[in-house]
């Protein structure tokens, strides 16, 4: 089994999410190991946070591991209060009261 890396740059927002969105479908299609380097993610909107959620599911779904390479501490905390598990990534609900702009 090979592996396929995405990096992330430093925001995952509702303006930069498509670009994203398009990378992490790509690797789906692959039955490979999934390496996301999250060492420049610093914030993360409502709309990341459920594209984190979508494609955690569907990995999860396809039985395809993810590994989250040097996610940031207060990035996994903050992740983590949402329901996202890293490395992991579970998300069991998204709060509806989430601001887009709340940086974490």
């Amino acid at each position: 089994m090979s592996e396929q890396r995405i990096r992330l740059d430093s925001e995952l927002t509702i303006r930069n999410i498509q670009p994203i969105f398009t990378q992490l479908s790509a690797l789906l299609t692959h039955d490979e190991e999934l390496h996301i380097d999250a060492s420049q993610l610093s914030r993360v909107d409502t709309a990341g946070a459920q594209l984190l959620y979508l494609f955690s599911r569907t990995c999860a779904s396809r039985s395809l591991k993810v590994d989250w390479l040097n996610c940031r501490p207060e990035l996994k905390a903050n992740l983590e209060n949402l329901g996202i598990s890293i490395p992991e990534i579970a998300i069991q609900e998204l709060p509806a009261e989430q601001d887009e702009e709340k940086i974490l």
